[in-house]
């Protein structure tokens, strides 16, 4: 806007879809767009609108909002979605017989994010500057959903080992170690009170 002169309109827009997700029409499909800067005059405002008008008449779902607000949502949704599909392609996943309803769903991701060209793919990260803190923050929620499983494993495997009672008290009396002694080393013996107890 700064280097455009100002009798330059800028209509900024952003369809939601791409080849695949729209081959077999447009009917439905969201149409992103911002009038950052349409000029008064009668001739101007209807040349905004007659753009428009070509995505209203395919029966596209027409938004209005801020380029700025946009790029927040698109981060969130459109870079996340082609995030995932290109994470999944790269497991190279294949239909089976038994394919449930939420397998399906996911060889369809990776089909409509996977067929689209790398350069799509790089822009949406390159010129959005909430990109990165969408991948750091899937980063962290991976980490998080693997302690969380390795944490639930780790006390199914202590209440085999120990039971649920007294085997817990006695394993929850032991010191902590800050540090693992090397492999061979003997670890530290139970506490008083439980070697009393034995006695």
């Amino acid at each position: 806007m700064q280097i455009l002169p100002v009798d330059f309109d800028i209509l900024c827009t952003h369809p939601m879809f791409g080849p695949e997700s729209g081959k077999n029409g447009w009917n439905g499909l969201t149409f992103v767009y911002d009038k950052a800067r349409i000029g008064d005059e009668e001739s101007r405002v209807l040349r905004c609108q007659r753009f428009l008008d070509v995505f209203v008449k395919e029966g596209c779902r027409m938004v209005e909002m801020s380029c700025a607000e946009h790029d927040r949502y698109a981060a969130g949704s459109q870079f996340i979605t082609h995030t995932m599909g290109r994470v999944l392609e790269k497991l190279r996943l294949e239909s089976t017989p038994v394919n449930t309803k939420g397998y399906e769903t996911l060889l369809n991701l990776v089909e409509n994010t996977a067929s689209d060209s790398f350069d799509l793919y790089y822009g949406l990260f390159m010129y959005n500057k909430n990109a990165m803190e969408q991948l750091e923050r899937l980063d962290l929620a991976f980490e998080s959903l693997k302690k969380e499983l390795f944490g639930h494993l780790h006390d199914v495997l202590r209440k085999q080992l120990f039971g649920k009672a007294e085997g817990l008290e006695i394993l929850e009396e032991r010191p902590v170690l800050s540090k693992l002694p090397p492999n061979g080393a003997a670890l530290p013996p139970p506490s008083d009170s439980v070697g009393a107890q034995n006695n």
